[in-house]
């Protein structure tokens, strides 16, 4: 197993590859869009707009967990795929067991203050009267189950960036499977509602990660999970956060700028954001297939570059914006021709319809443009490029988007609001697309082979 691996990462001829690690990733991606909208899904069916507005109100905590998670999930995967190139494995095992433990060690921190902070939340985005209380068990829940939410994450990224893809996929259909077949019982059959929902996630996420543990723990992967050899040095630590925090600010700006919108929404009616949080779940669709293909070429990226081998690395980047173009123009039309259609599926209610229409109608066009954009920043954290990954990070979800949201909600309502993201994803694709290009100029053909 660990030398088919290697022979992926190494020789496998690239498209191959590609198709290798990221069809697993893809399929995992589905099923965390699965995993995504089922809260919303099953909530929907109570056709309560204020209990969806709960979940939607929430979204940001959960954009705040995985950046949390990121910056050990990602920033030790970039490393220990770099690592892995370089034939390093005493300092891959050392990277892997300092990521699993610093991220359980600060999953239990985040949970306790989340909660005490949760009343200063809602004040914030301005919950209302009728959806506080729903929002409130909700975030409860979830907070308290923290440390199996973010620790789940954390594994799943370390086994992607040694090329277990197949096993990452597993344990998300685990986690998944569990959590659409827990929601209905907790939210329907014992009556309690949204906070059936945040339950059966936290449950769902724990029998994700027991998977991922005992995997390790049986010794199948490629580098060792232990703690008994770790040290907690420096330059483990700047490696690792060299990554992972702008991986995690751009999760953190996403939490930001999502508060933001809902605080805006919220201005115009609890309808207003029960349609803005179903569509954004929707679109989840679309833009977790792309995560998938760039999370499935980060290994190889990775790899590719920490071995030298710049030539195998630009035609891992090139063919993988092909693949992720193509799928870009099904999924493009798709939402084109049938946004009211997929509003539909989670809920009936007509106002939310209508206005849940119109935003995914706005979101279209981020589809390709989306497409470009995660492969371009996946390369560069891949690559471990510090400083322009920070650039990005900071740009898709904050230096572009939060200004884009406050003047075109300002000059133009909430028609404004919802073509914010499309503006913010095309500024920030075009800024890595030209760091990518300068990176891939400096190398030449150096080391090509």
């Amino acid at each position: 197993m660990k030398a088919n691996k290697l022979y992926i990462l190494e020789t496998m001829p690239v498209p191959r590859a590609i198709m290798h690690l990221a069809i697993p990733s893809v399929l995992s991606m589905m099923v965390n869009i699965l995993y995504n909208l089922t809260d919303t899904f099953f909530i929907g069916k109570l056709n309560d707009p204020y209990q969806v507005a709960a979940i939607s109100i929430s979204m940001p905590l959960f954009l705040l967990q995985m950046a949390m998670a990121g910056v050990f999930g990602i920033g030790g995967g970039s490393y220990l795929s770099r690592l892995l190139g370089k034939k390093d494995m005493d300092s891959a095992r050392n990277t892997l067991s300092v990521s699993v433990f610093t991220a359980a060690l600060l999953s239990v921190v985040l949970g306790i203050l989340g909660i005490i902070l949760i009343p200063f939340f809602l004040n914030m985005v301005s919950a209302s009267g009728a959806t506080y209380e729903y929002t409130r068990k909700y975030m409860y829940y979830i907070l308290l189950g923290s440390p199996v939410i973010l620790l789940k994450f954390t594994l799943v990224q370390l086994l992607r960036a040694e090329g277990a893809a197949k096993e990452a996929m597993i344990g998300l259909f685990i986690g998944t499977g569990m959590n659409i077949v827990l929601d209905p019982l907790f939210i329907f059959a014992f009556g309690m509602g949204v906070t059936g929902a945040a339950v059966a996630t936290v449950l769902g996420n724990g029998c994700g990660m027991l998977y991922y543990l005992q995997y390790y723990l049986r010794k199948k992967s490629l580098v060792r999970l232990s703690f008994k050899h770790m040290k907690l040095q420096w330059n483990c630590y700047k490696e690792i956060l060299m990554i992972g925090i702008p991986a995690s600010l751009s999760q953190v700006m996403l939490s930001i700028g999502s508060t933001i919108s809902y605080r805006l929404a919220a201005g115009y009616s609890d309808h207003h954001v029960a349609s803005l949080g179903v569509a954004s779940r929707v679109f989840t669709i679309p833009i977790f297939i792309f995560i998938g293909i760039s999370i499935g070429i980060q290994a190889l990226v990775g790899y590719t570059y920490g071995a030298g081998n710049y030539q195998r690395m630009k035609e891992t980047i090139r063919t993988s914006v092909l693949i992720s173009l193509s799928f870009s123009a099904v999924l493009t039309l798709l939402f084109a021709l049938f946004p009211r259609e997929l509003i539909i599926i989670f809920i009936k209610d007509a106002d939310i319809v209508e206005i849940g229409t119109l935003t995914l109608r706005a979101y279209v066009y981020a589809i390709p443009i989306a497409a470009v954009g995660m492969i371009l920043m996946t390369s560069l954290q891949a690559m471990g490029k510090a400083l322009p990954a920070l650039i990005v990070a900071l740009s898709r979800q904050g230096i572009m988007y939060i200004p884009a949201i406050l003047i075109l909600n300002k000059l133009f309502a909430f028609e404004g609001l919802v073509f914010a993201m499309p503006l913010a994803d095309l500024l920030t694709t075009i800024l890595s697309a030209t760091f990518i290009l300068v990176i891939l100029k400096g190398m030449g053909t150096c080391g090509a082979r």
